[in-house]
């Protein structure tokens, strides 16, 4: 970069990424970065502040990029950890903006300087100077009309998000940007002083006072070798695949040898056989190994019918890594393709080893039929793109084979046909309809997404499928609608229940992994909202069994959060009747105990209601409860449901149905009927064990030594909870909780 003669505006847009994954993705998302802005007050009002970009002047004394380098470390040393400052990577120059106000008709030119990773440590903050904020937020209020922003800031923000949307689409273009500096990738730096041409050239370097044999007795006993073969690609922070193409397991490894004798030499005409014939083998060797590809290939319905019922999977590979219905589909076979879409149950999105989908096979050969018969599948993902990030569309176009102009037309009205909708329900019985882009294919995270949801609300909550007797917590990768789909086959595995009389629904619930002290830090009203609702929707079910004391305090505050503040005239002794009652009390105290409750509730409500002290704003009130519930041994917990078994008599056994709740502060169990807490176990205070086939779980606790064994289908799922929140788990760990969740 050159060196201006005279001074020159310039702004300078640091950035860095959330995380070393976003420079992975090909997918621009402005919530993958953080960017470097400084809050200024407005001119002429004080209390209302806008945010900058840094803004400095080149004086053109040394090199640009090193002057805008040194710039950004300066003016970042007050909030950066030990004072060190943000070290960009480079200097990289955007382009030139005209400039209002006082300084209408020059211009100035806006320079980006990547940074490092964000890193966990915590940088203090400084009134007046800089701030990481998430790019996200920022886009989402900026338009050049915001009055968050100054005009030529905001002009240059729109411009920054359609650069960084645009390198995303190029390969390797952001891992460069964030590719380590030169001067980072150097490791070690030796200069002879005998050959220094400057004063400071031999600074960090040996030193001066040696002789010529003694600077070279001190460089020979560095270490050196004989050859030095230099890894280009070593420290550029360039992508790289340890995909493995082809595995071959020799069948024989582990027999033991062979007996020699009865090895029979070929004659040595089979030793010349052309290269067709080795063709032909290999073709033979197909056909017997992977039938159901074959009579997909060549729609064979009747024999690729048997098949499926003998149990031929749909989703086995060949060794070219294509499954049947690629087959199907890239030879245009209609009936074949239905058959393994409706009979087989095949997944309509699955991927061959080149991550091409059936609707690239079919878009790519031009067959209409199959490409319509995919598109009204309601889980094929419209808008999915293979290795290369193609679509089926551009395949299509590409290809241009049989009734490609007709596919074109299929392809173009499914993209832009109008999204498909699912409701997710919060447990106060609303919802938010959100768009599905992928069809069933969608995941967790990205319907998370679509919830519009702040990035700090989101880490609190996740995706929940709840039916009236089962609730399963999903992970960021699974696909809920699919989940859905299979909840039959979900519910009688992991239950004895009648799968018929469960109705699943997705809700947006609380993390079971969520930290309580991270919980307690919470500010915001809807975090705050929510966790409310979830909280009143356990408690009222009986899932956090507590003294009575504190169950009279929480329902004063039901009341006071649902019907404002005490009115004697109002709310007197008969207003709280059992319909009233069952809105603030558990449901298995509102006749045995609640009755005798209505005054101590009256009472506390009351004084609540007349207390100064205590802010009557509603998340405030809200955030009261949660206070209350959280030394509750139950509260955010994860239910499961199983039986234990106690000696009633000498000769019979009695049954306990229970529920198995656990959560960050151990193992709890609930009597079913009575939601009595039978027992409590904090993590440290007890051990565990899965039993044979995940069908029962052993607890003993170290204290009073008193062990038992709980039988639930769902003991994978509890004991993988409990290595997971006891810090035991780790990534290797993978069985049935990696379908569900937990994990």
């Amino acid at each position: 970069m050159g060196s201006p003669t005279d001074t020159e505006d310039v702004y300078v847009a640091v950035i860095r990424p959330k995380n070393a994954g976003s420079l992975n993705s090909r997918e621009y998302r402005a919530k993958l970065y953080e960017i470097l802005m400084i809050e200024v007050p407005v001119e002429g009002q004080k209390k209302k502040r806008k945010k900058v970009l840094l803004e400095t002047k080149l004086q053109g004394e040394k090199d640009t990029a090193q002057e805008i380098l040194d710039y950004v470390l300066e003016s970042t040393k007050l909030v950066s950890p030990s004072n060190q400052g943000v070290k960009g990577k480079r200097v990289v120059r955007m382009k030139k903006f005209t400039l209002d106000g006082e300084r209408t008709g020059r211009e100035a030119t806006l320079f980006l300087v990547p940074t490092a990773v964000k890193e966990n440590a915590k940088n203090s903050y400084n009134t007046g100077s800089p701030v990481f904020y998430c790019f996200q937020d920022i886009m989402r209020v900026c338009s050049e009309s915001s009055t968050h922003f100054s005009t030529v800031t905001a002009r240059m923000l729109i411009a920054l998000d359609k650069w960084l949307d645009e390198q995303h689409a190029q390969s390797h273009a952001i891992s460069a940007l964030f590719r380590p500096s030169p001067l980072e990738r150097i490791k070690t730096n030796i200069t002879n002083p005998a050959y220094a041409t400057e004063a400071g050239q031999s600074e960090n370097s040996l030193h001066m006072g040696y002789t010529a044999l003694e600077i070279k007795s001190k460089m020979m006993a560095l270490e050196k070798a004989d050859m030095c073969i230099y890894n280009p690609l070593f420290g550029s922070d360039l992508q790289y695949t340890n995909r493995v193409d082809k595995v071959v397991i020799n069948p024989y490894f582990g027999l033991g040898a062979p007996d020699y004798s009865k090895i029979q030499i070929p004659k040595r005409e089979k030793w010349q056989r052309s290269m067709s014939s080795v063709m032909e083998d290999k073709e033979r060797q197909w056909v017997d190994d992977f039938p159901l590809h074959r009579s997909a290939c060549e729609g064979d319905t009747t024999l690729l019918s048997r098949l499926l019922d003998e149990g031929f999977s749909v989703n086995q590979l060949d060794n070219d890594q294509w499954a049947p219905i690629h087959y199907a589909c890239w030879y245009g076979k209609v009936e074949a393709t239905s058959m393994l879409l409706e009979k087989g149950k095949c997944n309509p999105n699955l991927l061959n080893g080149q991550l091409s989908s059936p609707l690239h096979f079919a878009a790519g050969g031009g067959h209409a039929e199959i490409v319509q018969i995919l598109l009204t599948h309601s889980e094929t993902d419209r808008h999915i793109s293979d290795q290369q990030g193609r679509s089926p569309l551009d395949i299509c176009e590409e290809n241009k084979q049989n009734k490609w102009e007709e596919t074109v037309t299929l392809l173009k009205d499914a993209v832009n046909k109008p999204y498909e909708k699912v409701r997710i329900y919060r447990m106060d019985g609303s919802y938010r309809s959100v768009e599905l882009k992928h069809g069933n294919n969608n995941t967790v995270q990205q319907i998370m997404e679509g919830m519009r949801l702040s990035q700090e609300t989101q880490q609190y909550f996740t995706i929940w499928i709840c039916s009236e007797n089962i609730n399963l917590q999903l992970k960021p990768f699974h696909k809920p609608l699919q989940h859905i789909r299979d909840w039959a086959e979900i519910v009688s595995e992991l239950t004895n229940l009648e799968p018929q009389r469960e109705t699943p629904q997705l809700f947006l619930r609380r993390d079971v992994k969520l930290p309580l002290d991270v919980e307690k830090k919470i500010e915001e009203p809807l975090a705050i909202l929510i966790l409310f609702d979830e909280a009143r929707y356990n408690l009222l079910k009986g899932f956090y069994p507590a003294p009575d004391a504190k169950l009279i305090t929480l329902a004063s505050l039901l009341l006071q959060i649902v019907y404002g503040n005490y009115e004697s005239k109002k709310h007197k002794q008969g207003f709280l009747n059992e319909e009233n009652l069952k809105s603030i009390v558990p449901i298995t105290k509102v006749k045995s105990k609640a009755p005798h409750w209505t005054n101590r509730i009256l009472h506390e409500y009351k004084s609540l209601s007349t207390s100064e002290g205590i802010s009557k704003e509603m998340h405030h009130l809200q955030r009261m409860f949660l206070q209350n519930c959280w030394d509750i041994p139950t509260y955010g917990a994860a239910f499961f449901t199983g039986q234990i078994y106690t000696k009633g008599s000498s000769s019979s056994h009695k049954v306990i149905r229970v529920y198995v709740g656990v959560n960050i502060k151990g193992l709890h169990l609930l009597n079913l009927e009575t939601k009595a807490l039978l027992i409590s176990l904090k993590f440290g205070c007890f051990m565990w064990q899965l039993g044979d086939a995940d069908t029962c779980f052993q607890i003993h606790s170290i204290g009073n030594k008193m062990s038992f064994i709980v039988h639930t289908k769902q003991a994978g799922l509890v004991v993988k909870l409990l290595m997971k929140l006891s810090g035991q788990f780790t990534p290797n760990d993978r069985n049935v909780s990696e379908r569900y969740g937990y994990g």
